[in-house]
């Protein structure tokens, strides 16, 4: 079972509110986001430029690398933004943060308790 916080993904002056996977096993060298395809209209994103993502032997999939989003996730009193790249994925269903992500947000994860607090 995944642990999914609360976000806010704005991009120019449209903003959609839902939850996303926190995944740390998605490793990126910048903060990247994976948006849906009905999500990535909802913002008015466009797509850049075709991604393919290889697994072991095989290729896995394809996506569309984006412009950058802001991405602010609230726990409580506290409310917490980063920049990340919007990586639009017409095959996912729900949005999901990268490591670099979760990290530069500050998000600490205990999958045991299946809770999450700010650093």
């Amino acid at each position: 079972m995944g642990l999914r916080v609360p976000v806010t993904i704005r991009y120019r002056e449209k903003s959609v509110q839902t939850q996303a996977l926190l995944n740390t096993g998605f490793e990126t060298d910048e903060p990247v986001i994976v948006i849906p395809l009905t999500v990535a209209i909802e913002l008015g994103l466009k797509p850049r430029e075709k991604r393919m993502y290889y697994g072991p032997g095989a290729l896995i999939g394809e996506a569309y690398l984006s412009n950058k989003v802001t991405i602010e996730v609230a726990r409580e009193n506290e409310v917490r933004t980063v920049q990340a790249y919007a990586l639009i994925d017409p095959h996912e269903v729900e949005v999901v943060l990268s490591d670099k992500t979760i990290a530069e947000l500050g998000i600490v994860i205990d999958l045991r308790r299946n809770t999450w607090w700010f650093t």
